[in-house]
C-alpha cells in the first residue's frame, strides 16, 4: 500500500468510526478530519464530498462485514442451521457493545439516508443484498442436508430473517436493551424448523 493509499485508508477508517457513532447528518467533514488528525485539505484530496466519503465508508464497512459474515456462514465444520444460529448469536453480542447505540451501521445509514440520497440508497441495497444472499446459501445447504423442509423458499426465508434481524436491531436501539435481540434468537429456530 502506497503512502497516499494508507493516508486515504486512515481517513476513511477514522471517519467511518465517527459516522457509525453519529450517523451521516451528525458527522461533518470537520469531525472526520479531526478524528483522522489531518488537515481539511487532505480530506478533499481523496473525497469530492461527504456523500462520496459516505459511499466509500459504506463499501468499507460492507467489505469488512461480508468478510466476517462469509467466514462464519461458510464454515463447513458446523451444520448449516447451527451456523445460522451461531452467526446471529455472535452478532447479538457485538450489537450490545457501545451501550446499544450503534446497532448496524448499514441499517442505520439506510434509515437515515435512503430517502435523501439515491447513490447511498443503491449502495446500501446492494451490500445488504450480499448478506441476504449468504444467508440464503446457508438455507439452501440446510435443504440439501434435509434439516430445512424442501418446500421452503430459501430466498424468501433469507429475506425475512435478515429483515427481522435489522428490525430487532432498530428496536434494540430504541429500547436500549437486548430484549428484542433475545426475542429474535428465541424465534429463529422456531421459524427455520417449523
Amino acid at each position: 500500500m502506497s503512502k497516499s493509499e494508507a493516508k486515504k485508508d486512515h481517513i476513511l477508517a477514522s471517519g467511518l468510526e465517527v459516522m457509525k457513532a453519529n450517523g451521516y447528518n451528525g458527522t461533518s467533514v470537520k469531525d472526520i478530519v479531526e478524528a483522522a488528525e489531518v488537515p481539511k485539505g487532505s480530506f478533499y484530496n481523496y473525497f469530492e464530498s461527504k456523500e462520496v466519503f459516505a459511499v466509500e465508508a459504506i463499501e468499507k464497512a460492507a467489505a469488512d462485514n461480508l468478510r466476517d459474515v462469509s467466514e462464519m456462514l461458510r464454515s463447513s465444520d458446523i451444520q448449516p442451521l447451527q451456523r445460522l444460529e451461531e452467526f446471529f448469536a455472535t452478532n447479538v453480542e457485538g450489537a450490545c457493545d457501545g451501550d446499544f447505540r450503534i446497532g448496524c451501521f448499514l441499517g442505520n445509514m439506510c434509515q437515515e439516508m435512503a430517502d435523501n440520497c439515491e447513490t447511498i440508497r443503491l449502495k446500501i441495497k446492494c451490500v445488504l443484498g450480499d448478506t441476504t444472499a449468504l444467508i440464503e446459501d446457508v438455507l439452501r445447504q440446510a435443504q440439501s442436508d434435509g434439516t430445512l423442509a424442501a418446500e421452503r423458499d430459501p430466498a424468501i426465508m433469507a429475506e425475512f430473517l435478515f429483515n427481522a434481524w435489522e428490525g430487532a436491531l432498530m428496536r434494540m436501539k430504541a429500547s436500549k436493551c437486548r430484549e428484542p435481540l433475545d426475542a429474535f434468537l428465541t424465534m429463529l429456530p422456531v421459524v427455520v424448523n417449523s
